[in-house]
């Protein structure tokens, strides 16, 4: 209810984009511009959508199909995804195809041929290459709140990539990081991923996320993501995976380049967290006949990948299904599993929730739901009023007598909408924040975290009280009083703080006050 006090944003944008379309209504020389605007509009009812980008062969299907539980888009041996997959909600699985000649019509094709359209196979390259981007529809839950758009990555040639690898990327390696940069720039929100560590390719390709490569990345709309931490269990010295991609994380937090430009760096044992969802019985009844071995040769066994899968006399487990495993569940996985059965995990369910604890994709989801989806209205409309701004600037140029006094007058009220929304001055505060710009010591800056709703939206979240969302009324009044007090008083110490850092504290100041009227406005409902 205390949320409800004050006029929904959503409201009073609805309410604008009505009258802008309607004042450009049956105006010829405003017809582009209207269309931007119901497109805009349209879009702030869609979900969110999150791009997920990263250097070629990064783990970007295998991490799309985690957070989706289930085997969607192709992964594998192949090295590169050949077009964009847009995965969108939809009650009956299926695909629509749009080309790049606008002229030629989207095709719908059965969900079965997604890999098909995706992967590259040689005798159909024309095909995939008229291919603008394929629309994904799927019953998945958590395409109800955003929209994933699959890129095919971002060029790049490693020492060890194969030879069929690096004559595809001589060939089509630009035209599909245009691609990728395209779609990223058209996203409302970015998931970077970096395979172990911030390696040159990886630094080259993030600093170019400043500039032209995807536009205005932030920490408001960017998360990195360290991916293929399985791969960290062939190390004979690392004993927890996750563990040590955690430090690596916490290190790459460190990075002046990656604290500038993501929120935080989340690391994902991808490869498992796809495994243990999807488990089948032949997977749990190999992995029943492995517990049989003894420890001793189980380990042995399991140091390395090659050997794994080559037949032995004293180990009654064909080559095939261990395969079949290794690709499922890998080294780390596997290892995983042996211990859980051992310990007495007897059925396949309980054993699927015990991995996923080491994978961090739990951890993932809560942070793109609460990161992303608490602000989704705001970054989609930051996104809108962006391309709204730069259509009125090229309009102008050609438009004169009552077109233009309409362009001007509608451009004012979206330009308004920005500039008195106490949320996008929020936002301002927290990229200041993330730039390092602000004076503020470890208390303040902990408090402008909380009240711009980085650890949750509720009122009680926003005043950082323990309680959280659970927080009473009469808990929240004097804390939202003492800090409003607080940061009022902030604001005027010109002594303490640079011009940006005053501001700041300005904005803070008024975010405390919102925050105490509404508790109070709702004390108020709660006795009448």
């Amino acid at each position: 209810m205390v949320e409800q006090i004050l006029k929904p944003l959503k409201q009073e944008v609805d309410e604008l984009f009505e009258f802008a379309l309607d004042r450009t209504a049956n105006l010829y020389p405003l017809k582009p511009f209207r269309r931007l605007l119901q497109q805009s509009h349209q879009r702030l009812q869609e979900p969110m959508r999150v791009a997920i980008v990263g250097l070629i062969k990064a783990g970007k299907s295998t991490l799309m199909n985690a957070l989706l539980g289930q085997a969607v888009v192709a992964t594998g041996s192949v090295e590169a995804t050949f077009n964009v997959n847009w995965l969108k909600y939809g009650e009956k699985s299926g695909l629509l195809v749009h080309f790049k000649n606008e002229q030629q019509p989207p095709e719908e094709k059965s969900f079965s041929q997604l890999a098909a359209l995706t992967l590259r196979p040689e005798e159909h390259q024309d095909y995939l290459l008229s291919i603008k981007y394929i629309e994904v529809f799927h019953a998945n839950e958590i395409l109800k709140t955003l929209n994933i758009i699959d890129t095919p990555g971002l060029n790049s040639t490693y020492e060890d990539d194969s030879e069929n690898t690096k004559q595809f990327l001589q060939m089509h390696g630009e035209q599909l990081t245009e691609i990728t940069q395209k779609q990223a720039s058209n996203a409302d929100a970015v998931m970077y991923l970096f395979s172990h560590s911030l390696g040159q390719l990886d630094a080259d390709l993030v600093e170019q996320l400043q500039g032209s490569l995807v536009g205005n990345t932030t920490p408001i709309n960017a998360i990195g993501i360290l991916t293929k931490v399985d791969f960290y269990a062939s190390d004979p010295n690392v004993i927890d995976p996750l563990k040590t991609a955690q430090e690596v994380a916490q290190e790459l937090r460190e990075h002046p380049l990656v604290r500038r430009l993501f929120y935080t760096i989340q690391p994902v044992c991808g490869l498992l967290s796809l495994g243990a969802k999807t488990l089948t019985d032949e997977h749990w009844q190999t992995l029943i006949q492995l517990t049989q071995l003894p420890t001793e040769r189980f380990l042995a066994l399991n140091r390395n990948a090659n050997k794994f899968i080559k037949p032995y006399s004293d180990v009654p487990i064909s080559p095939t299904q261990r395969e079949k495993l290794l690709q499922q569940l890998g080294q780390y996985g596997i290892s995983l599993a042996y211990n859980y059965l051992q310990e007495g995990v007897s059925d396949r369910e309980q054993l699927t929730e015990n991995l996923l604890k080491h994978t961090g994709l739990e951890e993932l989801r809560h942070l793109i739901l609460s990161h992303f989806g608490n602000r989704a209205l705001l970054i989609k409309l930051g996104t809108s009023l962006q391309q709204i701004a730069a259509a009125y600037f090229q309009e102008r140029q050609r438009l004169q007598g009552e077109a233009l006094e309409i362009l001007e007058e509608i451009s004012g009220k979206f330009d308004a909408i920005r500039s008195k929304e106490h949320a996008f001055h929020e936002l301002d505060v927290l990229r200041n924040y993330y730039d390092g710009k602000l004076d503020f010591d470890i208390q303040e800056r902990e408090q402008l975290l909380q009240i711009t709703g980085e650890y949750g939206i509720s009122c009680g979240e926003r005043l950082g009280m323990k309680q959280g969302e659970r927080a009473t009324i009469d808990e929240m009044i004097p804390v939202a009083l003492e800090r409003m007090q607080y940061w009022q008083a902030r604001a005027n110490d010109y002594m303490t703080g640079n011009g940006i850092t005053i501001k700041a504290a300005n904005v803070l100041a008024r975010s405390y006050e919102r925050i105490f009227y509404r508790v109070q406005k709702a004390k108020e409902y709660l006795y009448i």
